[in-house]
């Protein structure tokens, strides 16, 4: 069995967390503007496939139960505090199935490198419809003051094609797993081996 979740194990979680954000801000923004008018919902693929070396390094580094599930929150919060609340209960739920992946076993799953990628991979799915979910509950107006009417539109169109949506989540989950693949590699050769994660 693996241990609670203590202090600094939040204040990890809380500086990888921060650390993915600004992964998937920076690739996000690299490629909005080279793919957002042609396929705009497969950009958070891309972002996750980044962030998987950093969400994978954490999981294996903390190695216990609840790290996704707080990972998921406090990118909520980032989220809620830029203006989009429902994004806290939406990574929340998308945390806690995640987190039902790695649920099954005695405490060795948490050290499992094909568990976390699975899991955060589970999360990867729904984080690709994120943008869809916020324009179904608040409607496009709600999102008119943060971004230019041509991007809107885009988004607009993108989430209720229900083709891109589901494009969307299966590219979102396979970019993640090809991400903790890639990311497994890095820990193995220069983490593991080398005895800085047990």
């Amino acid at each position: 069995m693996t241990g609670r979740l203590k202090t600094k194990d939040f204040i990890l979680i809380g500086i990888f967390s921060i650390l993915i954000y600004v992964v998937n801000a920076v690739v996000g923004s690299v490629l909005t503007p080279i793919m957002g008018a042609a396929a705009m919902p497969l950009i958070s693929g891309f972002c996750l496939f980044f962030s998987a070396i950093v969400y994978l390094l954490m999981a294996m580094k903390i190695a216990k139960k609840g790290v996704l599930l707080v990972q998921c929150v406090v990118n909520g919060l980032v989220y809620t505090l830029m203006g989009v609340p429902l994004m806290l209960v939406f990574f929340s739920l998308a945390g806690l199935l995640g987190e039902t992946v790695l649920y099954p076993g005695e405490g060795g799953q948490y050290r499992s490198l094909k568990r976390q990628a699975l899991a955060y991979a589970t999360y990867g799915g729904l984080f690709g419809i994120g943008s869809s979910v916020t324009i179904y509950v608040y409607g496009g107006d709600y999102l008119a003051n943060m971004f230019a009417k041509d991007t809107l539109e885009r988004m607009l169109y993108f989430a209720y094609s229900p083709i891109w949506v589901a494009s969307s989540i299966v590219f979102s989950f396979v970019m993640t797993l090809l991400g903790c693949w890639f990311a497994s590699k890095l820990l193995n050769k220069h983490f593991i081996k080398a005895g800085m994660i047990k």
